[in-house]
């Protein structure tokens, strides 16, 4: 995958910052033209290299990572039968121990029919392990690359509710807010008078009950693309075992690294799950020497992400989008 150049990078951690923004409000930001920021941000959304989509927070959500081990010549396959899952938010092949990493939107009840029942059903998984999360401390929703100034981020961030502040299980959507979500899950962008049209009622209700599930940190926009077309191609998956009264410590301190797209408290003997994004295996072997010396850490299992297969439910096929396949707005 080739990286963006400079002005296609501040485009998308524009869009990283705020996926509704307007090209207008996004070309004022940034000093650049509306039309060279519509035209960068639609070739690359056209293209399939991003893509802008809606998601529950991930702190409201039950959530978990999977690790499973394959039969040999079957991991491919393992992987592919995995994204098709809806209850897999991510599915990737990985080095090591194991052969393929996943994370797992899905309730506490429904990941005991998956873990026991459909996962093992899938022909060459030899093992499967899941590790229920705990904790976010970071997600992918909160990391943008950093290449815009705290001034440009403030002139892009709407002023929604925290995530501290908006706990899961608060507040369920209603079934008409379900319908919102559905209409915006593989176009965060969609139009207000798009998703009226949608789900059937005025453009007004529309744009209150959106704008209201936005501003209650209930959904996210998400602009999602590959780390490679960053220049982070170097992606890996820690599995960390730490002391349990260390375990709030390490989780802050991964949160606040830049190479941290998330960090969860789980459950389970790993303690702490992180994925990372660098520009190499030297940089990564730096970040690991950093982190290795905090207090509390026992050990760090390093899985390398070999391929991406699906991120933000979205199946990927070399780098781009191939389709959604995720809890809500399935076909």
């Amino acid at each position: 995958m080739q990286p963006l150049d400079g002005a296609d990078l501040r485009v998308v951690a524009a869009l990283q910052v705020n996926g509704r923004a307007t090209w207008d409000r996004i070309g004022r930001v940034l000093a650049e033209p509306t039309r060279n920021v519509a035209r960068r941000a639609t070739r690359l959304m056209d293209s399939g290299v991003l893509s802008v989509i809606g998601l529950l927070d991930d702190r409201r959500l039950s959530s978990a990572a999977l690790r499973l081990r394959c039969r040999p010549g079957s991991v491919i396959e393992v992987g592919a039968a995995l994204t098709e899952l809806p209850q897999t938010r991510s599915v990737a092949l990985v080095s090591g121990s194991v052969d393929c990493a996943a994370e797992l939107s899905v309730s506490d009840e429904s990941l005991v029919d998956l873990l026991f029942r459909d996962i093992p059903a899938i022909d060459g998984v030899l093992e499967s392990t899941a590790y229920p999360a705990l904790k976010y401390f970071s997600t992918p929703l909160d990391w943008h690359l950093g290449v815009l100034t705290p001034q440009e981020v403030e002139g892009l961030r709407e002023h929604c509710a925290p995530p501290e502040h908006s706990p899961r299980g608060t507040e369920e959507p209603s079934a008409e807010d379900g319908r919102i979500i559905a209409a915006v899950v593989t176009d965060g962008r969609a139009t207000h008078a798009e998703v009226a049209a949608a789900t059937g009622i005025s453009e007004s209700t529309a744009r209150r009950r959106l704008d209201a599930l936005l501003r209650r940190g209930v959904l996210r926009i998400r602009a999602e693309i590959e780390p490679a077309y960053l220049g982070l191609p170097a992606e890996a998956v820690l599995w960390l075992r730490v002391a349990e009264n260390e375990v709030e410590a390490v989780g802050h301190t991964l949160a606040a690294r830049p190479e941290v797209r998330y960090a969860v408290a789980v459950a389970g003997d790993h303690q702490l799950v992180a994925q990372v994004a660098l520009p190499g295996r030297p940089e990564l072997y730096g970040f690991l020497r950093d982190i290795g010396g905090l207090p509390g850490i026992r050990a760090i299992e390093t899985t390398m992400m070999l391929r991406s297969l699906k991120r933000g439910f979205m199946i990927k096929r070399a780098g781009r989008v191939e389709r959604w396949a995720g809890p809500i707005g399935s076909s």
